[in-house]
């Protein structure tokens, strides 16, 4: 099967949170008026824009060929990494979501949801809420929800555009207003929300919650750190920031000037987003691949070396570990 940089159809999804910035800051052609708070860029279930395999899905491709696409036998078509944007204009709800072993018992679902956010754009005082700010167990917190203190008991971060986030699963969370994110997590839509700042969803009933659950696998970290050090390295043609690497996935932050060489080395994908500029993915046997402001390309494991040229650009690359 041929191998080369793939584009999808982004899945776009309303939220009671959600705004406009995925269509105005992004260049997302929102279909109607409501709030658009998700653009799913990279999901097994996204179709393919491109090339010869236009309208097949990942996971079709990925069980197709298996070895070319993700760079192991008998890999399975449910892709392990999602990859999205989030425009928050109004508080997400305070959530939690379980590991990987927690999943299984609880849901019966093959994987938690480890995930990590890189600030793309943010308003001057947007924060988010990160771990409790006050010693709590179960019980303690259990006992702020119903006495309406759940804000209350949580620790605020103040964010800015270029910040990094990594969010273990266990951390109980909630983004703030004013805030445009790239997210990398692990596939899974398992989340247990806790509290929902008193609101109504689009259709006009209070959503549901899961506090059971959520404090079934909440880690009671008291002020855990949010913001990670974001430190780049100068490279010919480019700059290259390591932002994590870990259990689940890898990502770095490449800041073009002309452009740098990149390899899968036939082992694992990538996923190259542009989040500033234009780019562009060059290769042999493949037409050159446009990625530009708000695209999300997925590089196959057997494409091996390639160029990704771009001036005054900036491109995450993200792969599974």
């Amino acid at each position: 099967m041929a191998v080369y940089p793939l584009r999808f159809e982004a899945a776009l999804h309303t939220k009671v949170w959600g705004g406009r910035q995925l269509g105005a800051r992004l260049g997302k052609a929102l279909p109607s008026d409501e709030p658009y708070g998700e653009s799913w860029e990279l999901f097994w279930k996204n179709r393919a824009t491109n090339g010869a395999h236009a309208g097949k899905t990942l996971g079709e491709l990925i069980a197709a060929d298996p070895v070319g696409m993700v760079g192991r036998a008998g890999a399975s078509e449910e892709f392990p990494l999602l990859v999205k944007f989030i425009d928050a204009q109004e508080w997400l709800s305070v959530q939690v979501h379980p590991d990987d072993a927690q999943a299984q018992a609880l849901e019966n679902e093959p994987r938690g949801k480890t995930e990590c956010w890189y600030i793309v754009d943010a308003a001057p005082g947007a924060q988010i809420a990160y771990g409790l700010s006050v010693p709590l167990d179960a019980d303690g917190f259990r006992a702020a929800v119903h006495e309406g203190r759940a804000k209350d008991v949580m620790q605020y971060v103040s964010v800015a555009p270029g910040d990094f986030i990594y969010v273990p699963a266990g951390t109980m969370h909630a983004i703030g207003p004013g805030i445009l994110l790239y997210e990398l997590q692990q596939t899974s839509d398992t989340t247990y929300r806790v509290y929902d700042w008193d609101r109504v969803g689009l259709d006009g009933k209070p959503r549901d919650l899961h506090l059971g659950k959520a404090l079934a696998v909440t880690a009671y970290s008291v002020n855990p750190p949010a913001l990670r050090p974001v430190v780049e390295r100068e490279e010919t043609g480019y700059a290259r920031a390591e932002l994590i690497r870990g259990q689940y996935f890898g990502l770095d932050r490449l800041a073009l000037r002309t452009g740098c060489e990149l390899d899968t080395h036939m082992e694992r994908p990538h996923a190259l987003t542009a989040i500033q500029g234009n780019a562009e993915i060059r290769g042999k046997g493949f037409a050159p691949v446009p990625l530009p402001l708000g695209a999300t390309a997925f590089v196959p494991a057997g494409v091996g070396q390639y160029t990704l040229a771009g001036s005054d650009a900036a491109v995450l690359c993200a792969w599974p570990e």
